[in-house]
């Protein structure tokens, strides 16, 4: 060899014997010394507030947060509640990283039940990956927050029938219950706490939104006055089993106002054709309450008033309401009557019926006629007056006749005793 060359050699091996050691070093390192390492980030959660029956995405990072290349990685949903469903696989494989600092973007979309509970909901999820001769397992949680909405059932309408309560009434009370909340109200009933023998409780079941229905109830007014009623409403939302209560008002009145005709009067007692007649109905209130704007009308086939205005009866006042008319045509009538009024809660009308006779033409049999019944009735007066006068008589007579027989009789046994007495002397 030549001399000139062999420090040429030996710089050449000992610079080939360094690389091939740093080589080596390196390729030591990579299997031996380095650090294998991944995390997982969460990123975003949309909307941040999960409404009921709505949809949602969470999105994931995965990172390497080591000096080589991670491999065998394993991303999983391992736990979800479920009122939550997922459209993606819950299981997301990675073979490998391509580089140390490399990384995956995962989106999982995601939507919450119509029955969905309100309140925090914990999605639990797991990471596993190769790491030398073992297994890195990493766990991780995210807190889905569900948001709910309040339900509102409440009272839209308040009817009765009879409309006007009285006392003694049996009565039909209908509650029209609406839903004014933004959510479904569920296993809905209502109670109503009166102070009547009767129904206090309805079931109706399931309000939705801006629904309504109507819950019944039944009871015996059974005393007059003004009653303040619970009304309580209990339901089911978002946020579980609610009550709500409320107070409707009910009026009880005394016992009804009643009018009637209590008599008639014709003047004359019987017309004839082409009469003036005056007809007094006399109209009697009978209730317990004062009645007014009291109107009479008669509706008869002649010229004349048909109406007459009495205006207000007290308790147990009547008052006269006066028609007059000609009687223009013979015949026997029947004629409508008609009373109408007004209490404190509106107008009422009562219907009857009168009869009138009209006869004939004034003539002279007819007159001959009236006389001998007027002279009949005061014969017959005459005669009953006599025959009270006579029995009166006769009473006196016996009575007189008693008295002097009893002083006849005093007399002689006073003329008896005094005989005795001489004799005895």
């Amino acid at each position: 060899m030549n001399p000139n060359l062999r420090p040429l050699c030996l710089f050449l091996f000992v610079l080939a014997v360094v690389i091939t050691g740093a080589t080596a070093a390196s390729a030591g390192d990579s299997f031996t010394g380095g650090i294998i390492c991944v995390n997982a980030e969460i990123k975003e959660l949309s909307p941040s507030s999960v409404g009921i029956d709505e949809e949602f995405t969470l999105a994931i990072d995965l990172e390497s947060c080591g000096t080589v290349a991670p491999e065998d990685i394993t991303f999983e949903i391992i736990s979800i509640p479920p009122d939550i469903i997922v459209t993606e696989d819950l299981l997301t494989r990675i073979a490998e990283f391509s580089y140390p600092s490399s990384e995956r973007h995962l989106v999982y979309h995601m939507r919450t039940t119509p029955d969905a509970n309100p309140g925090p909901h914990i999605i639990k999820m797991k990471l596993t990956y190769a790491n030398k001769e073992l297994e890195t397992t990493k766990y991780y949680e995210v807190d889905v927050r569900v948001t709910g909405e309040d339900a509102e059932p409440r009272i839209s309408t308040i009817t009765t029938s009879p409309e006007y309560i009285y006392e003694g009434d049996t009565v039909d009370l209908t509650l029209g219950i609406e839903n004014f909340g933004e959510a479904i109200a569920k296993s809905v009933s209502v109670s109503v706490d009166h102070e009547f023998k009767g129904i206090r409780n309805s079931t109706i079941g399931t309000l939705g939104l801006n629904g309504s229905q109507t819950a019944l109830f039944k009871f015996k007014a059974d005393r007059a006055g003004e009653f303040k009623i619970p009304v309580i409403i209990e339901y089911e939302d978002d946020f579980g089993k609610q009550s709500d209560e409320y107070d409707i008002a009910i009026t009880v009145l005394d016992k009804k106002g009643s009018l009637n005709l209590a008599s008639v009067k014709v003047d004359p007692v019987i017309p004839y054709v082409d009469d003036t007649v005056e007809l007094t109905m006399r109209i009697e209130n009978s209730g317990d309450r004062t009645i007014s704007s009291i109107r009479v009308y008669a509706d008869h086939p002649f010229k004349g008033v048909k109406e007459s205005f009495i205006g207000t009866l007290d308790p147990n006042e009547d008052g006269p309401a006066v028609l007059t008319f000609i009687a223009d045509e013979a015949g026997e009538y029947e004629i409508p009557v008609t009373i109408t009024y007004i209490d404190d809660f509106g107008e009422e009308q009562i219907e009857t019926k009168i009869n009138i006779i009209v006869l004939e033409s004034n003539s002279g049999a007819g007159s001959v006629v009236l006389v001998l019944l007027v002279l009949a009735v005061i014969g017959g007066l005459v005669y009953y007056n006599y025959r009270m006068k006579r029995s009166k008589d006769e009473i006196i007579k016996q009575l007189m006749e008693g008295s002097n027989s009893s002083a006849k009789n005093k007399e002689e046994a006073s003329n008896e005793d005094e005989e005795v007495e001489n004799e005895e002397k």
